[in-house]
């Protein structure tokens, strides 16, 4: 192998924050937010990255982005309806 070990702990940093943080605030929204909720946002993240890739990358927004964005709003707005309009206990 031909890499310096200086980036193992950079490596290892890297792997911390972004598995281990997001698979800790997702188990913490699984238990405020509940279930729904939790999922409808978590779908919703590819769509930050496509923000994020506009603004610090200047990629361009097709169409196909601008409809799946649509869909993907009003299927959360759905889910968080329903979460909020409806109690699931007895």
């Amino acid at each position: 192998m031909n890499f310096a070990a200086k980036f193992i702990p950079l490596a290892l940093l890297l792997g911390f924050v972004a598995y281990g943080l997001s698979i800790f605030t997702y188990i913490r929204a699984q238990k405020h937010l509940g279930a729904a909720k939790t999922s409808a946002f978590y779908a919703f993240a590819p769509f930050i990255g496509v923000l994020f890739s506009v603004v610090l990358l200047n990629e361009k927004i097709t169409l196909q982005n601008t409809i799946a964005f649509l869909v993907m709003i009003i299927g959360t707005i759905f889910v968080v309806y329903d979460t909020l309009d409806r109690s699931h206990f007895m």
